[in-house]
């Protein structure tokens, strides 16, 4: 092997041996700011920092009591019965829908227009980066059912039917 091809073959190995420092360094002071928490489980904390940032706790609750709007905690995967007598699964598409455009469709019991004036100010944050996907993740993360652990608090989810304002069971997405 003659010495013009000793040089960039060394300086190769110096690269991608500085890269894999680099690149394992990034991981390692990612996995520290999460807590070494999956990135799932990071962006559901996000999430519940921006439940509280947003002002959601004001309409929602984490323990099961219905306000001015649904209670949340064990609201992913169930099923809400809406105003007009139809049901929805509380899935993605769903909370999406209800966080970004919430007049769409109103959970029986609960009135149209109360979140409507809430979001307005925080509507440009909600349509940027993963905000919406942070609190989605979060309604899971406080949702049993759906992750296969206890809720907010540790409570329980009840799963099943979404009962409408005043029955039993009042835990809604909307």
């Amino acid at each position: 092997m003659n010495n013009s091809i000793k040089l960039p073959v060394a300086a190769l190995s110096i690269a991608v041996i500085f890269a894999i420092f680099t690149f394992g360094s990034i991981i390692a002071r990612t996995s520290e700011n999460t807590g070494g928490a999956s990135p799932e489980q990071a962006l559901a904390t996000r999430g519940g920092t921006l439940y509280n940032q947003l002002g959601c706790q004001a309409c929602h609750s984490l323990q099961g009591a219905a306000g001015a709007g649904p209670a949340l905690n064990g609201s992913y995967g169930r099923t809400a019965i809406l105003d007009n007598g139809q049901t929805v699964i509380s899935d993605d598409a769903y909370l999406r829908e209800s966080i970004l455009n919430p007049n769409a469709k109103i959970v029986q019991g609960y009135q149209s227009n109360v979140m409507l004036g809430g979001i307005q100010g925080v509507l440009g944050q909600l349509n940027s980066g993963d905000t919406t996907d942070a609190l989605i993740a979060f309604l899971r993360s406080v949702s049993p059912e759906a992750t296969g652990t206890p809720g907010a608090n540790g409570t329980p989810g009840a799963g099943g039917t979404v009962t409408p304002r005043g029955g039993p069971s009042a835990t809604a997405t909307r």
